[in-house]
């Protein structure tokens, strides 16, 4: 298994680091967790095969983790030189798009109709994210686990982390978390081969003994703060496991 951050910023984008998206490669399968600005341009450059995606998973739906799935889509659905489906190693499927909330499904969907005037947006498959196992294709196994990033207006609107699972290698990726990591998957990262964390809405240093319980393959931080990309070195020294900080384009395998 394969892991390629995409884009591993803030919810802002900055000069070195895109929004939020990840790419999980399965022999020849993919798959992506997010999907920031600007994501169709990210896996041109990184040379990602469009054809080979199979599901795109949303953890929450912050612009900064959606704002380039339509331009993926576009991609996968216009005719030209670049349509997957009229190249000669086109594979015979769509992806299948998995959505935490209802109402995300309609604008897309309604989205896609403004791009194609209703013409060919049968080939997107949407999907809604239920907590729990949602997704098993026969290779990938993905479970949502519900956390608490997102609170509106005295309600919590969905938001998930996702573990993931594949030849016998576990993947946790947390998406954002609440400010003072209560909704920490301990059990999902306790038994993960690689942890992807976001790295933006707490002070790691406040919250060390969080980090400190749990004992993963590697620990990558992606949607990085600024602040707390330059306080990782004083945190990594106190983890008896091997962490980093993801950049663009980083490549982790496990």
């Amino acid at each position: 298994m394969k892991l390629i951050t995409l884009g591993t910023g803030a919810g802002n984008p900055s000069m070195t680091r895109n929004n939020s998206a990840s790419f999980l490669e399965i022999s020849d399968r993919g798959y992506l967790i997010d999907a920031g600005q600007p994501l169709a341009a990210a896996l041109v450059r990184k040379k990602i095969d469009f054809n080979g995606i199979r599901a795109v998973f949303l953890t929450h739906m912050h612009e900064d983790h959606f704002g380039g799935l339509s331009g993926f889509l576009k991609n996968r659905m216009v005719d030209g030189p670049y349509c997957v489906h009229l190249r000669k190693d086109w594979r015979g499927f769509w992806p299948e798009v998995w959505l935490p909330q209802q109402d995300a499904i309609d604008a897309f969907d309604a989205l896609m109709k403004v791009q194609f005037r209703g013409h060919r947006r049968n080939r997107i498959q949407y999907r809604l994210i239920q907590p729990g196992a949602f997704y098993d294709d026969g290779v990938l196994r993905v479970s949502a686990i519900p956390n608490r990033h997102w609170h509106y207006r005295g309600e919590w609107l969905p938001s998930y982390c996702f573990l993931m699972e594949a030849e016998g290698k576990k993947l946790l990726c947390t998406g954002d978390l609440a400010a003072d990591l209560s909704d920490f998957p301990f059990e999902a990262a306790e038994q993960a081969d690689l942890v992807l964390c976001e790295f933006t809405h707490y002070d790691p240093m406040k919250h060390l003994e969080v980090f400190r319980k749990i004992h993963p393959g590697k620990l990558v931080f992606n949607h990085v703060a600024r602040a707390n990309e330059e306080m990782f070195p004083r945190f990594a020294v106190n983890l008896d496991y091997p962490a980093a900080v993801a950049r663009d384009g980083d490549e982790f395998e496990f």
